[in-house]
């Protein structure tokens, strides 16, 4: 399953504004608790759905692979609507429904690309989300299924339909400035549960294991206590493949209305556990992050490392997206399969200081390479355009290209060069 992960800054190349999940309350400079931001989102902007009542969606994707003369392309219209009831002695009941329609008519199969749609390349319907939801002071407890974002869960909203979760998930907020989770995921649905985006998956055949296995259970903590300091912990058993140990810290500094500064440092470790189903694991990634923002000229520049020492390389045992800071639209450090490193440049402009609301842009650049370089090494261009017409109309236009410079497929062959455009509007109800 190909992976798109995220990096967990508050202030992104396109929008100098936190966005966090309203719904949770989350705080602070990074967002790991409930809605990670990340360069492939810089990319790619996503936005967590759950608070529209209903959104409409038009899409457009198409690939070039070098590999054959063959470019595959999409043509999809689609969008969700969410009811809620009342609340009833802290309880409420959640239902949405997602439709995604293929717009290719007589379009060749062998032509269709497939990340819009379900395996056979067809329009589908599913029922997204149902989940029974109470809260009483500061605990909240989910039971159904719902979105999620968390480092090695999430939701990766930048196709026709996002990852959801059959998840039963706990939340406290009792104590200042920290926020205390706990979680068991079963299934997952959308566009990268590996199998088919029109249904719901146990989490083994997302991981592509053919051995049955409960699912993931997983706990965190993150604490905001100190001024302009974020720090988050979290651990994931992937039931007989993996245990993971996520840690991140970030700080924020203003030294002016018109300058501010970014860090964040990270932590990833997998060990095989139980059984051990999907053969050894053992990474131990780091990474550090920097941001500095220009509000009064609306410039960005990020930058980004990443190092695993382990002896499998980074770990790929996420359920959409993942932690590292590096990762790009499509090239992120476990695709280099063994001990590697990547770094990331990047810059976006927000053309509001010029007089243009609604319109940003951005440009990112990215490296990836295993310590044995013939073994595996790639570079990745990414742009997009963004413009927010207003608060229900969202228009974004992505491009990608991907040169690998050493590399072979599962069958042996060389990886080949590819280039991708997406182009996503979005109308909220």
């Amino acid at each position: 399953m190909k992976k798109q992960h995220i990096l967990p800054l508050a202030i992104t190349l396109l929008g100098a504004t936190p966005l966090y999940a309203d719904q949770n309350q989350s705080m602070g400079i990074i967002n790991h608790t409930f809605e990670p931001r990340s360069v492939r989102n810089i990319m790619g902007s996503d936005i967590p759905i759950q608070h529209a009542k209903g959104q409409l969606r038009l899409g457009y994707i198409t690939l070039n692979n070098d590999s054959s003369e063959l470019t595959t392309s999409a043509y999809a219209l689609g969008g969700h609507f969410h009811l809620d009831t009342k609340r009833w002695n802290g309880l409420e009941v959640g239902l949405s429904a997602y439709t995604v329609l293929n717009l290719g008519i007589n379009q060749n199969p062998l032509h269709v690309n497939p990340d819009f749609f379900n395996d056979r390349g067809k329009s589908f319907i599913i029922l997204s989300e149902a989940y029974l939801d109470g809260k009483w002071g500061g605990t909240e407890i989910k039971l159904g299924r719902q979105i999620l974002d968390t480092p090695h869960a999430d939701s990766d909203d930048i196709r026709m339909i996002p990852n959801y979760f059959e998840a039963y998930t706990f939340t406290n907020t009792d104590i200042d400035n920290l926020a205390l989770m706990a979680g068991f995921i079963r299934t997952m649905g959308g566009w990268e549960n590996g199998v088919d985006a029109s249904r719901f998956v146990r989490i083994y055949e997302t991981l592509g294991s053919d051995e049955a296995t409960d699912g993931v259970y997983y706990a965190s903590a993150v604490y905001e206590g100190i001024d302009n300091l974020t720090l988050s912990l979290w651990y994931y058993n992937f039931k007989d493949i993996a245990d993971i140990v996520y840690a991140e810290a970030g700080y924020s500094y203003t030294f002016s209305d018109n300058f501010q500064v970014v860090f964040g440092v990270q932590y990833d470790s997998a060990r095989e556990s139980g059984a051990a189903f999907c053969d050894m694991q053992d990474s131990d990634t780091f990474g550090v992050s920097f941001e500095l923002v220009f509000e009064q000229i609306g410039i960005h520049i990020l930058g980004a490392y990443n190092e695993d020492n382990g002896a499998s390389g980074a770990t790929g045992f996420s359920l959409g997206g993942g932690p590292f800071f590096t990762s790009m639209e499509d090239q992120t450090l476990d695709a280099v399969g063994a001990p590697g490193k990547a770094w990331m440049l990047g810059g976006g402009y927000h053309f509001s200081t010029i007089g243009i609301d609604g319109l940003d842009a951005g440009i990112a650049y990215g490296h990836f390479e295993a310590d044995n370089a013939s073994h595996y090494e790639s570079h990745e261009t990414d742009a997009v355009i963004e413009y927010s017409y207003n608060d229900t109309l969202t228009l974004t236009a992505a491009f990608s290209d991907v040169v690998f410079e050493a590399g072979k497929d599962d069958d042996g062959k060389r990886l080949q060069d590819f280039r991708q455009f997406r182009f996503v509007m979005n109308y909220s109800l």
